[in-house]
């Protein structure tokens, strides 16, 4: 199973590139490492909208650079914060935002195990 954390392919290959770098990105970076490492003939134009789509979503924002005319790229939140907030908006639209339903979901017809049922009930004390 991919865990994009509801991004695309592709955006997430972006964002986790910016993450990983932990830096501002020119444009001019992000399209040699598409080109050189990822293997990718896009063009200006794609990565272009790949970016805004990113923008507009959040995840990043683009301000010029101090010694360049053009934009650099920022992530504008860690991986791990990302992954918390789309599991609260993926709880909040597949489970009416309610953690019971969500462990049910998860339990099935099962049970929980010992060390799950004592992990769950350190994080409810």
């Amino acid at each position: 199973m991919n865990k994009n954390y509801g991004l695309t392919n592709t955006e997430l290959q972006i964002m986790e590139l910016l993450w990983e770098e932990n830096r501002p990105m020119a444009f001019r970076e992000i399209m040699e490492v598409a080109r050189n490492q990822w293997k990718k003939e896009w063009k200006v134009q794609t990565l272009n909208t790949f970016l805004n789509g990113l923008q507009k979503m959040g995840m990043i924002r683009a301000e010029r650079g101090e010694e360049s005319p053009y934009n650099e790229y920022h992530a504008m939140h860690t991986r791990e914060q990302h992954i918390h907030k789309w599991t609260k908006e993926m709880v909040k639209v597949c489970y009416d935002n309610s953690f019971a339903r969500l462990v049910e979901a998860f339990v099935g017809e099962g049970e929980l195990g010992e060390d799950d049922q004592e992990a769950l009930k350190r994080l409810l004390q």
